[in-house]
């Protein structure tokens, strides 16, 4: 009998779905698991119709990060966690759009994979920590990505302290960008996804693309390459379509 996916890819048209599977231990990821995690982000670096990619987890977790029973027997090495990491910043470098849905508790690696998300919704009930340190580790590229998120003291007392935070907490120190009540989240997800869908992708996949990078280039390099990919919205398709819109618009007025 096939073992069930550790990480589930269903694609449908431009959106994919990402769901970690593995509920029995709140999808705490094992070596098989960052190795699925990286054939599935590769998978979907090959799928070009694919713009907008949600990443939840099966059952009442989001992801809760390494398995440590499998940590603590040895049979999750570092480079697991390397090749875990491989695959968050193919994720952060992908031109498509990652929605972090947080339906449960984001622990440790699932807080990481969730960083290098575009849009992080979650249910009012999550969790959210990076206990690394108590586990002697350390949260692998989270020291750099959160400082840049949310500012350095803040993301020192989640690194360092390893405690957990609510939702709202979250939302509050803009770790999460909207929290919704439990009842609400499938259609709070839904509508999200439809928000990213309707935006035109050359432009979506420019921006991403520059304010990650915002923090690493200097002004002047930053700005070659913001007028190198404003030249080439305005002579996309898209852009043209966008400009038909708005002059139908203005004549059925």
């Amino acid at each position: 009998m096939t073992q069930p996916q550790t990480v589930r890819l269903d694609v449908d048209g431009p959106l994919a779905r990402m769901t970690f599977n593995r509920p029995e231990v709140l999808n705490a990821g094992n070596a098989r698991f960052a190795a699925e995690l990286g054939e599935v982000v590769d998978a979907l670096g090959a799928l070009r119709d694919v713009r907008v990619v949600v990443m939840t987890g099966a059952g009442r977790a989001f992801q809760t990060g390494v398995d440590l029973s499998a940590l603590a027997a040895g049979e999750l090495r570092i480079d697991d966690l390397i090749r875990w990491e491989d695959a968050m910043t193919a994720i952060e470098r992908m031109d498509k759009l990652f929605i972090a849905g947080i339906n449960g508790h984001c622990v440790g690696g699932g807080l990481q994979l969730a960083l290098v998300c575009d849009y992080r919704l979650a249910a009012e009930e999550s969790l959210l920590s990076l206990p690394a340190v108590k586990e002697c580790l350390i949260p692998s590229m989270a020291l750099y990505r959160l400082p840049r998120l949310i500012g350095l003291a803040r993301a020192k007392e989640l690194i360092l302290l390893g405690e957990p935070i609510s939702a709202r907490e979250g939302e509050r120190i803009g770790l999460v960008n909207r929290v919704v009540a439990p009842a609400d989240f499938a259609k709070a997800l839904d509508e999200t996804v439809e928000k990213f869908l309707a935006l035109p992708p050359v432009s979506v996949s420019a921006s991403k693309r520059l304010s990650t990078r915002a923090f690493d280039l200097d002004f002047e390099t930053f700005r070659r390459e913001m007028n190198a990919a404003l030249a080439a919205c305005f002579e996309s398709n898209e852009h043209r379509r966008a400009m038909d819109n708005i002059r139908s618009k203005k004549r059925s007025r």
